[in-house]
Parts: structure tokens; C-alpha cells; sequence
């Protein structure tokens, strides 16, 4: 398990490998290492999910004890995912030592091709509603070169099966100046 660096991932994470190993999998959680005292209290199995924390790089105007959101005000978000992207090296190492035999992840773009590269299978997790993921996530209007504005994400991407679905200035206010 790779969840994104918050709490709010970390979480359900968690909870679907207290769920897994009642199956018969054994699982490794990767966090980062001040995140273990957050989480180990939710383990129900430590003898089947093992912990692994991992060191994130520090990164320029971010503080140095700062590993996921909860550590940060909002806009230094981007900072946390520019953190996590850095963890690609670490996370290579700890696959070819642990050998599993499929990762789950949250959006870290760069781990399917990681993963296909070692010969291990990946699960995109995400722990919110498949229609936001369709119409937050959809790649060709993410490929234009440029990040969307608020204005831009009001209107449903090109091919979506309900224009009913649609989010308000005010619900993508925050989600903009995440991404900016």
C-alpha cells in the first residue's frame, strides 16, 4: 500500500488492508516515518501488515518536519506532491526488496510504470467518488499544457455522459489554487 501523503488517504488505506489480510494477504503500508505513531493505533493485524516508513526529501520552501498535508497550510499542497514524486528512487529500492505482488496507490502518476518495470501489477485506489475522479481526472483536458482554471472545470469534459453533472465556482475554488 502507497497511499497519498495524508491522513485522509492514509486512513482508508489502512482500513482496506485490515480488510485484505482477514483474506490471506500479508501486506506492507508505506508511510512516511512521523506518520507511524498517526496510524499504528488503526493496524488490527501488526503481525500481517507491516508497517514501512520511509524518509520524504526535504523540499525548498517547505518546512522540514513537514511530510503530509495535515503538516501544511493548503497552499503548500503541491509542495507535499512535489515531496512524494521525490520518493520514487526510495520506493524503487523497497519494491525490489519486499517482491509484492501488486501495489496499491493513490495518484502517484509515476508508479504503473514503475511497477511494470519491476514486474509487479498496480491498483489505482482512490478513495473518492468515481464521477469526481472522471470529471476532475480526465487526462485529455489535463494534456493541454496548461493547468485548468476554475472556469475551465465548471464545464464537463468533452464526452461525458450527464452535463447534469457539474461543480459550482465555489466548490472549485480550492481545488484550483491546489493545483496552481
Amino acid at each position: 500500500m502507497f497511499p497519498w501523503f495524508a491522513m485522509g488517504h492514509s486512513t482508508p488505506f489502512i482500513r482496506l488492508s485490515n480488510k485484505l489480510v482477514i483474506r490471506g494477504h500479508k501486506i506492507s503500508f508505506i508511510i512516511p516515518k512521523n506518520t507511524l505513531n498517526k496510524l499504528q493505533h488503526l493496524n488490527l493485524h501488526p503481525n500481517l501488515i507491516t508497517i514501512v516508513p520511509i524518509t520524504v526529501p526535504h523540499v525548498n520552501c517547505l518546512p522540514h518536519d513537514a511530510e503530509t498535508t495535515s503538516d501544511v497550510p493548503s497552499s503548500l499542497f503541491p509542495l507535499i506532491a512535489t515531496a512524494m514524486d521525490q520518493t520514487e528512487k526510495q520506493i524503487e529500492s523497497l519494491l525490489k526488496e519486499l517482491k509484492p505482488q501488486i501495489v496499491f496507490f493513490d495518484f502517484q502518476y509515476w508508479l504503473p510504470n514503475l511497477t511494470q518495470k519491476l514486474g509487479i501489477k498496480s491498483l489505482q485506489y482512490l478513495i473518492w467518488n468515481p464521477i469526481s475522479s472522471a470529471y476532475l481526472g480526465n487526462i485529455p483536458r489535463q494534456s493541454q499544457g496548461s493547468f485548468l482554471t476554475e472556469f475551465d472545470l465548471m464545464k464537463p469534459p468533452s464526452g461525458f455522459p450527464d452535463s447534469s453533472i457539474k461543480f459550482y465556482s465555489h466548490e472549485l475554488r480550492a481545488l484550483v489554487s491546489h493545483r496552481n
